[in-house]
């Protein structure tokens, strides 16, 4: 394959990815030329819309669906009618054009910076792909692109498909959908979002915002209540942890404590969280545990949880 183009506009991507969520991926001409005349030039001309085929023809000034054909001499596609004779169209007109997905998976390698060695692999016939590994920030993240999400059967297959590549993780699964649903359970250190939301502008361009990538692999508190967080994921008692990859246990002292930072926001003062916890000692010394007959530090204590002075603590995602 050529190399993709560099440069999509985003309002040229945002009908890619509508087209995308729709059951052919794909526009009739008359609709794209008419409706979209400056994104219709684009697309085609950078091969992200390519033509596939045509749809039949209402006969103009009847009911009558006429068969196309195409005829190489002029060119142009043509129907039979006994009035009239052979008449011509505009096959730009009757031209169905389909996204060409590879185009924009190239794209959204080279703007990822996935590297040579990783070809993008399909999973799921024309709807769920493995475009490789890349890193963003200090972290080595597995990036997925997935379109039709809309149905549960396909959800199902989907889930399916994603456990069998439970060993590639962290990963940011992109979506086409702008919405994701509501029940779809991801596993561990895999977030599934809308790939619009991944987007900064840049004039009448889009590329990745690299922010919002990190703010997914970190586990931000507004993703980690919805499970889409990578970088940190309580258990529902707060007896674990996972944070940037790594699985931390608490006691029942510690994973109060932890509740409670969590349930304020990340911020609060010692004596919240020593009475969340039930007892008077020191945050340091909940924070310890008996390793073979010595107290030693958690392993969370000033990389996680950390103190900034006048007896608050907080969680230190980023």
């Amino acid at each position: 394959m050529s190399q993709p183009p560099t440069k999509l506009s985003r309002s040229a991507l945002a009908l890619l990815l509508r087209l995308l969520n729709s059951p052919t991926s794909s526009i009739i001409g008359s609709v794209l030329f008419d409706d979209f005349p400056i994104l219709a030039d684009e697309l085609v001309q950078n091969g992200w819309l390519i033509p596939d085929g045509a749809l039949n023809h209402l006969v103009e000034g009847s009911d009558e669906i006429a068969e196309l054909i195409w005829d190489s001499d002029s060119r142009a596609f043509r129907y039979f009618s006994v009035g009239a004779g052979w008449v011509q169209v505009k096959s730009q007109q009757v031209k169905r054009y389909s996204v060409k997905t590879e185009v924009l998976l190239a794209w959204l390698s080279a703007t990822l910076e996935i590297g040579t060695l990783y070809r993008t692999t399909c999973l799921i016939e024309d709807r769920f792909w493995h475009l490789g590994r890349t890193h963003i920030g200090q972290y080595r993240v597995n990036i997925y692109f997935v379109r039709r999400l809309d149905k549960p059967e396909n959800q199902r297959v989907f889930l399916q498909v994603l456990k069998q590549e439970s060993g590639r993780v962290p990963a940011i699964v992109m979506s086409a959908s702008s919405r994701i649903p509501a029940l779809i359970n991801m596993p561990l250190d895999v977030a599934l979002t809308p790939i619009e939301s991944l987007l900064v502008r840049t004039g009448m361009d889009s590329r990745m915002d690299e922010s919002a990538l990190l703010a997914i692999l970190r586990g931000s508190k507004s993703r980690a209540e919805s499970n889409e967080g990578i970088g940190l994921h309580f258990s529902t008692d707060y007896r674990m942890v996972n944070w940037n990859g790594e699985s931390y246990k608490f006691t029942k002292k510690q994973a109060a404590v932890m509740e409670a930072l969590y349930r304020e926001g990340g911020r609060a003062h010692k004596d919240l969280l020593q009475a969340e916890a039930n007892t008077d000692e020191a945050i340091h010394r909940i924070m310890r545990n008996k390793v073979k007959g010595d107290w030693v530090t958690h392993p969370v204590w000033n990389t996680l949880l950390k103190g900034e002075g006048n007896g608050y603590y907080y969680l230190a995602t980023d």
